[in-house]
């Protein structure tokens, strides 16, 4: 972004045209703290808004493909997650800034969740009901979108509305909610393949009503930011790195941290396909037993977690754990052979992912450059997983493609993630403005 109050994207006319320096608007940092209603309600939101993510990734999605493609699986799902991801790359950050400027009479979140969940509800119908592999993409694309105007409404709320003595715990509770809905969405999915439609919309309708419950029971508060024009707000998309170091080190890390979790998240149903030899409702038991325990060791590495980087008031340390734990796991992952190592090497996933989960978001809301423009600052943080999206499943093709004694490169595929999960810690340590 440009250093010249001219291009001041919150400048007045009367005061660009003078040249001045112009400041922007900022709002006060959360003091009051949240109770105990809101974190609850906060907690099946994310849940609800996790799950819409969540399972596609980790069940319904490979599924669908598997029915359609089942001869070139692999390559198609890479295909469509990657062109999904970069739909949702794209209108994220422009959800997430003109979500800041929004005012409506209900605020200027709650309008792009109620379209978020309705454009959603019409992708998953799409990909559902798809006879090709064409048509299923542009389903895809369109739950994208629909998953971009979510995020713009539920990821800013802990940057803008909770104070940071509890943003570790908020995050926890973040954490704890994807976690859960990956659990849970092996379990619905695995229990739902008599029926596409149903493995797709469920989620969908969870989010509605635990999402609803949020968004309409709470107060939102108010800030209103100048108007500005479109050719003004498009210019917000763009930041200066070198303007927020700490703010740009940490993005690195999370697309890093994310690309290695995606290469497990996206090819496990095929690796106990291919290489442990279940079928696929076979698959999603043991992904469900699995997750149902797992979520245990999530819940408490997350919510320990987010608690201690509270009390502690550090968060880098915590971040540099989950690394090493997500490394680990993804090592012995690489070298697994039977159910047993699958079981040992997710549990510590699991709990490397939980700490990770409980403290990004509360570093990432702590290093905010702009609190009023949370929605702009927060989606931009969440592109990175959103490009991890879009990247693993190319890299991960090409990963499971090198030559091997198998058709299938799993051992290349999860020993690169351990090593992206090692870089991202370590990048953690350089943020300077955060401890």
């Amino acid at each position: 972004m440009s250093d010249n109050p001219l291009a001041n994207p919150l400048a007045t006319p009367l005061e660009a045209s003078m040249g001045g320096v112009v400041r922007e608007i900022e709002a006060p940092e959360p003091q009051k703290k949240v109770g105990a209603g809101f974190l609850t309600l906060f907690g099946l939101a994310n849940f609800g808004l996790y799950l819409t993510v969540m399972m596609p990734a980790l069940f319904s999605l490979p599924y669908k493909v598997g029915l359609l493609a089942p001869d070139e699986k692999v390559a198609v799902l890479g295909l469509v997650a990657t062109i999904g991801a970069v739909a949702g790359l794209i209108a994220g950050p422009i959800a997430g800034v003109l979500s800041d400027r929004t005012r409506t009479p209900i605020g200027r979140r709650r309008p792009w969740f109620i379209a978020g969940v309705l454009i959603v509800a019409l992708g998953s119908v799409i990909v559902a009901l798809a006879d090709s592999i064409p048509l299923m993409i542009v389903g895809w694309v369109v739950v994208s979108l629909g998953g971009a105007a979510n995020g713009a409404a539920i990821t800013p709320i802990v940057a803008e509305r909770v104070p940071e003595s509890q943003r570790g715990t908020a995050s926890a509770i973040v954490g704890v909610a994807t976690q859960l809905a990956g659990v849970l969405g092996y379990t619905i999915g695995g229990s739902l393949t008599f029926s596409v439609l149903l493995i797709f919309m469920v989620p969908v309708i969870a989010l509605a009503v635990l999402g609803g419950l949020f968004m309409f029971l709470l107060p939102e508060p108010t800030i209103e930011l100048p108007r500005q024009s479109i050719r003004e707000t498009f210019a917000q998309l763009l930041f200066n790195p070198r303007k927020h170091p700490d703010f740009s080190i940490l993005w690195v890390g999370k697309l890093l941290m994310q690309i290695a979790l995606a290469f497990l998240s996206t090819y496990q149903l095929y690796f106990l396909l291919d290489r442990l030899g279940f079928t696929a409702t076979e698959a999603g038991t043991r992904l469900a037993l699995v997750g149902g325990i797992g979520i245990l060791v999530t819940m408490t590495f997350a919510v320990v977690s987010g608690i201690l980087s509270d009390k502690l008031k550090r968060r880098r340390i915590f971040v540099l754990i989950s690394s090493i734990l997500g490394a680990a796991g993804l090592t012995v992952m690489a070298f697994t052979d039977g159910f047993g190592l699958f079981f040992a090497a997710v549990l510590l996933i699991l709990g490397g992912a939980g700490m990770f989960g409980s403290v990004d978001v509360a570093l990432a809301s702590d290093l905010v450059p702009e609190r009023a423009q949370a929605g702009k600052w927060m989606t931009t943080y969440n592109m990175a997983a959103t490009l991890a999206g879009a990247v693993a499943p190319l890299v991960g093709a090409g990963l499971l493609a090198i030559a091997s004694t198998t058709s299938t490169n799993y051992t290349a595929l999860f020993l690169a993630g351990a090593a992206g999960s090692l870089v991202a810690g370590g990048l953690t340590m350089f943020i300077r403005s955060v401890r």
